[in-house]
């Protein structure tokens, strides 16, 4: 099995197409005001990505759950038009799914495009499902909400402000009526005060119109959001909800025994500049900042002991196995997370762009090298 082939035969320079989508910034409290703001870009490899690590974020003790986060990876990687390069469904793939599917499907996409956003453009890298900071924070934070939660609690880059963010997702709906019900799940958290309020809604755009070409050529999907700043003056303690984030990436790598640390010691283990059982150090692509890669992406423990041969689905793959495709994270982010007493070791992003080197906010890494 080749894994992604259709997505490597794309048209390329070094990156892959990035799609166009228009985003509007509404105005509180009757969401009705917008202004159009700079479109946001993205390209199916960060749709899927980031739609993963929101999947991840919330099973993170379920490793039976695994298998069904890979597939819906991978799922995405044909849900987009692909021959144009504003953001639209594929007509044809949406028409396969049957009627409970393309809801669950449309909402977890945009959970991912809306989480690549917040984190991108909003400057809230650290993205963590509401339940579970709850659950892990009651000492520190005592979350309390009176009826349906929001999705996930937010930190910024500094770790000093906590928002609360809510991802809605249509293609047939209101935008407006999206960011109301967004807001009143937000509004029913009462404790403690966050110091943002983040609901965002894609509107998703399909291409099942053939008879209008000029249309098709102009519509794109958009995300709409609000940013709703609060005076909170009580400092919060913001370690372990970093920690909480890193998780889901651990979990996305199969690495389940730092996981487990995270969840019960709120701990990152070190990992081993050598002979590593899980990761390699790369001191050249990013000669300044090394980098920790998976030694081979997407192989578990899970698989090899309970699955047996399952694991070869994906390791086997010729882009695994000559190396264009890793995925990784800086030894900078490993060093913060253990050192977390330490104020100099808040993460921020190395600058400059290295050849199929994608740079994600949190300092996670996917290296992808198209075969020629």
């Amino acid at each position: 099995m080749h894994l992604g082939i259709d997505i490597f035969k794309r048209p390329f320079s070094n990156t892959f197409i990035p799609y166009e989508m228009d985003v509007y910034k509404y105005l509180p409290n009757d969401f009705r005001k917008r202004d159009k703001e700079k479109d946001f870009q993205l390209d199916i490899i960060d749709i899927s990505y980031f739609t993963a690590r929101t999947l991840c974020s919330y099973h993170l003790t379920q490793r039976e759950l695994y298998f069904d986060i890979i597939a819906s990876l991978l799922s995405h990687l044909n849900f987009i038009d692909a021959t144009k390069t504003n953001l639209l469904l594929s007509e044809l793939r949406y028409k396969r799914l049957r009627d409970f599917s393309k809801s669950s499907r449309v909402g977890e996409m945009a959970q991912g495009i809306n989480s690549y956003f917040v984190s991108k453009t909003l400057n809230f890298p650290y993205i963590i499902d509401f339940d579970l900071a709850k659950e892990k924070t009651q000492a520190t934070l005592n979350i309390q909400t009176n009826g349906k939660s929001p999705d996930f609690v937010v930190l910024d880059l500094t770790m000093t402000e906590i928002g609360l963010f809510e991802s809605k997702g249509n293609m047939n709906g209101n935008t407006t009526a999206d960011l109301i019900s967004a807001m009143n799940q937000i509004n029913d958290v009462h404790s403690p005060c966050f110091d943002y309020n983040i609901p965002v809604s894609t509107r998703f755009q399909d291409n099942n119109d053939y008879s209008n070409k000029r249309l098709r050529k102009i519509r794109k999907s958009s995300v709409n959001y609000t940013l709703i700043k609060n005076v909170c003056k009580t400092p919060k303690e913001t370690d372990l909800l970093r920690k909480l984030h890193y998780a889901s990436w651990f979990y996305l790598v199969g690495d389940f025994k730092r996981v487990e640390s995270i969840l019960n010691d709120g701990v990152v283990l070190p990992i081993q500049d050598e002979n590593d059982p899980i990761y390699v150090l790369d001191i050249e692509t990013d000669k300044n900042n090394p980098i920790y890669w998976v030694e081979q992406p997407i192989q578990v423990s899970l698989f090899s002991k309970e699955y047996g041969t399952a694991l070869s689905l994906f390791i086997t793959s010729r882009y695994f196995r000559r190396g264009q495709f890793k995925i990784g994270i800086y030894k900078k982010v490993i060093k913060s997370l253990i050192k977390t007493q330490d104020t100099n070791t808040i993460f921020q992003l190395p600058d400059g762009e290295i050849n199929y080197l994608r740079k994600y906010p949190d300092g996670t890494l996917l290296y992808i090298r198209p075969i020629q």
